[in-house]
């Protein structure tokens, strides 16, 4: 059986591949409250986004990093946050580690949108002392309007707590959820006197502002999306999508230089 992740294989199978000069996926995510009802590990969709991605398009890739900086939901217990110091730093050496031993082609999975500026930074440091392109996916952000419309109908009900993520965790982890636990859905529409239009953000005449709130100002579940329109169907068209998606830039990196 063809193996695709680094750390099922030996020492001497790893060498041989990256002697082909492959595409190596690095999957990460978070560990941090996703509503009352679902599991706090979404670095696991993540994961699997990464395998099926890896398995479909000949790629390889490596443990999931599971933490990211979650600081605003460190309300919620379960929760695990990192600085951003200590991310930047984890991915650092995890890309000198693969780096040092050939590798070129580099893609990071991630599922936490708390990630995106640490990967940038470490991008651009590898662009810059190494001449190397590396590339990355924000799989919550990675579904276009044309997408939406397909899966979710006419009514968007993502965001934090609901899709997509809800929809993806009850098609892969359908054992872990709890709806039941789920009331009504209710966010505060104020804070400090800012009429607030999502998590840290705030509108006055018409310009927005950043208002540094933590998720349990806004909402006691943790829920700003509308999990009551999730479902496994639902779920599975995204996790479909977006690893046909990935698959076809494992394409677009294996066929071209990433060196500057």
């Amino acid at each position: 059986m063809e193996k695709h992740a680094l750390y099922k294989m030996t020492w001497k199978e790893i060498e041989d591949a990256f002697a082909q000069d492959p595409v190596v996926l690095i999957p990460m995510g978070s560990t941090e409250q996703q509503g009352i009802h679902s599991l706090t590990g979404d670095y696991l969709a993540a994961e699997e986004i990464a395998k099926r991605t890896a398995e479909a398009s000949g790629a390889y890739y490596i443990p999931v990093i599971p933490f990211g900086c979650s600081e605003y939901f460190r309300c919620f217990p379960g929760t695990i946050s990192l600085r951003p110091s200590t991310v930047e730093a984890v991915i650092t050496d995890v890309v000198q580690s693969l780096t040092e031993h050939g590798v070129t082609k580099l893609f990071f999975i991630n599922g936490h949108a708390g990630n995106t500026p640490t990967i940038e930074d470490v991008a651009r440091k590898l662009r810059r002392e190494k001449g190397l392109a590396c590339f990355s996916i924000d799989l919550w952000q990675g579904l276009t309007d044309a997408a939406k419309k397909e899966i979710y109908g006419e009514k968007d009900s993502s965001g934090h707590g609901g899709d997509p993520l809800t929809s993806v965790m009850m098609y892969l982890f359908p054992e872990c959820m709890r709806m039941d636990l789920l009331g009504p859905v209710e966010n505060i529409k104020e804070y400090k006197g800012v009429p607030v239009t999502g998590l840290k953000k705030g509108m006055v005449a018409g310009v927005p502002f950043n208002v540094y709130m933590d998720m349990s100002d806004m909402t006691k579940q943790g829920v700003m999306g509308d999990p009551f329109a999730s479902s496994a169907e639902r779920g599975k068209k995204i996790v479909d999508h977006l690893v046909r998606a990935c698959c076809e830039m494992v394409e677009i990196i294996r066929t071209h230089d990433t060196h500057i």
